[in-house]
């Protein structure tokens, strides 16, 4: 993925908009957990997979490690981000 598509895809959850689990949230988590060099992301992603009510604190853990990785800003509003841009 390119900075931009992270940027969209922050954006696109920021607000709501439809997103594809499978396709995109879950390869990102993925990918943060092996960068990250978390113990057995294989299991977790699995177990994501199963419980999606998990996904919420590495989704958000995943979103500003890529947010410091490439540099992507955010604009918030009364404590709550509502914009992500380069």
């Amino acid at each position: 993925m390119t900075k931009k598509d992270y940027i969209d895809l922050f954006n696109a959850l920021t607000i709501g908009s439809p997103v594809s689990w499978q396709n995109q949230v879950l390869p990102i988590i993925y990918d943060y957990l092996t960068e990250s060099q978390f113990e057995n992301p294989d299991k977790v992603i699995n177990l994501i997979k199963q419980n999606p009510q998990l996904s919420g604190n590495y989704l958000l853990n995943c979103i500003q490690y890529y947010c410091k990785k490439y540099s992507i800003l955010s604009i918030t509003y009364n404590n709550k981000i509502i914009l992500y841009y380069e």
